[in-house]
């Protein structure tokens, strides 16, 4: 487990968050349906999404996950994670509200969640 130190310098904002569920979902790089081959692709900056260098088709790495369809921002669901793996899912949460600043509905929404995906290295494609 990582101190909050590290996680700090692994995930500052949400692209990195994002950079790491795309690493873990495509090891081998992205597959752009297009072209129809593995291709080289840029993270966009105004949407949460990468593009095929070669013809333009966006993919966006969190569909199909846990974050999907969520307005949190990523950031907070890694640290959710942080949090959860590091207790052992001993948090509360009502802790994991106050820790997050979300509301409790959020707190209790990803709290679950979470607890479902089991971690961050267990990520898959096609979670609720």
């Amino acid at each position: 487990m990582i101190n909050i130190y590290a996680f700090n310098r692994r995930f500052p904002d949400d692209d990195a968050c994002l950079e790491y569920i795309k690493n873990k979902l495509y090891p081998d790089g992205i597959y752009c349906k297009n072209c129809k081959r593995v291709t080289k692709h840029h993270k966009l900056k105004s949407r949460p999404s990468y593009s095929c260098d070669y013809c333009g088709h966006h993919i966006y790495p969190a569909a199909n996950t846990i974050f999907y369809k969520s307005s949190t921002p990523l950031r907070y669901w890694f640290y959710a994670f942080y949090l959860m793996d590091d207790t052992r899912c001993r948090i509360s949460v009502r802790q994991l509200q106050k820790e997050l600043g979300v509301t409790y509905k959020t707190a209790w929404r990803m709290f679950h969640k979470i607890k479902e995906e089991g971690s961050l290295r267990n990520l898959r494609e096609g979670g609720n």
